[in-house]
């Protein structure tokens, strides 16, 4: 193998490795401009806060889709948990709940998994009083 090819191949490799670390360290860039994010960070796959949250989701996903929220479910231990929690300083390893906006700001950190009160945040939004059309989605006081 000549010295070119082999020089041609580290550069993409060294690339390969460079871009996938960018990527790795801004998960939620995809959804910027598109969708505002919940993120949780929870301890167990069976925390009650964490599946209190997925039943809500369930319950309200006509509200949850109509706000264009995407959720981001992170369970102490993976690679993006640590990542992010790092991001956003999420200390310790308890339920956590973030709201970010579609402009990547930190909207909200909260401890409770209640989607009313994010629901209630989102519609107090300039962006969200400019998308807000005929919504067929009603928010039950339950």
């Amino acid at each position: 193998m000549s010295l070119a090819v082999l020089t041609r191949w580290l550069v993409l490799i060294c690339l390969s490795l460079c871009l996938n670390e960018v990527v790795s360290s801004a998960p939620l860039e995809q959804y910027l401009g598109k969708h505002r994010v919940i993120v949780t960070f929870s301890a167990a796959s069976t925390s009650p806060e964490r599946l209190e949250l997925h039943r809500q989701i369930e319950q309200y996903q006509c509200e949850f889709d109509d706000r264009e929220l995407i959720h981001v479910d992170l369970i102490a231990g993976s690679n993006q948990y640590g990542l992010l929690s790092q991001h956003f300083t999420v200390k310790g390893h308890h339920f956590s709940l973030l709201l970010i906006g579609k402009d990547g700001d930190l909207k909200m950190h909260t401890d409770t998994p209640n989607l009313k009160p994010v629901f209630v945040l989102i519609d107090k939004m300039p962006m969200r009083q400019k998308e807000r059309g005929a919504s067929v989605c009603q928010l039950e006081d339950n």
